[in-house]
């Protein structure tokens, strides 16, 4: 890490890099690292690299440190996003295969972001808690201040599968009638 300060304007800059480490024994990159603090706000432009993956998980933008001020973020993920989630979730949580797409835009303010962007979730398969879930298919779209699952599917090991649809606003009440989320199990067990 190179960090460079200066005193007089109160900020920073850092050049962030890796070489051979690993978490977990997951090797982790560094592929990009740059991070500036200057006026309250944090400027990042920061991506990963796990395993043999040849494409980053991305995120870049600003973070203020005043919870009213807006945020501007943007994060891409792709599949390594679960490869991630793997790496920290130790034997939790393990990704086995499958195609995932991650888009997100973070805005509003730390005490109440909203989201844009979506998921696409593709032929998939995880352990959970050594139960396999496969077969995972879905859509899902942070659309400001809801979540929208559309038509996600995925079978249990044990011939079990489910089934969830529907919207559901984050922070408001909202009267539509579509404003719910229906779930059908059939001998899905976690």
């Amino acid at each position: 890490m190179n960090l460079f300060y200066n005193l007089d304007e109160k900020s920073f800059s850092s050049e962030i890099s890796s070489n051979n480490s690993s978490i977990n024994n997951n090797q982790i990159v560094v592929d990009k690292g740059l991070v500036e603090f200057k006026n309250s706000i944090f400027n990042i432009d920061f991506s990963l690299l796990i395993n043999d993956s040849k494409t980053p998980i991305a995120i870049e933008g600003a973070i203020p440190l005043n919870k009213a001020d807006k945020l501007d973020l943007r994060l891409i993920g792709n599949g390594q996003f679960f490869e991630l989630i793997d790496v920290f979730a130790d034997e939790y949580f393990t990704f086995k295969e499958g195609e995932l797409n991650l888009r997100m835009i973070i805005k509003g303010t730390l005490n109440k972001p909203i989201l844009n962007g979506f998921v696409v979730i593709k032929d998939s398969e995880i352990d959970y808690y050594t139960n396999i879930i496969k077969d995972i298919n879905s859509l899902i779209i942070f659309d400001f201040d809801s979540i929208e699952i559309k038509n996600l599917q995925a079978n249990s090991g044990d011939s079990g599968n489910i089934f969830i649809k529907g919207v559901l606003p984050f922070y408001r009440k909202n009267d539509s009638e579509n404003s719910e989320i229906n779930l059908i199990t059939n001998k899905f067990t976690l």
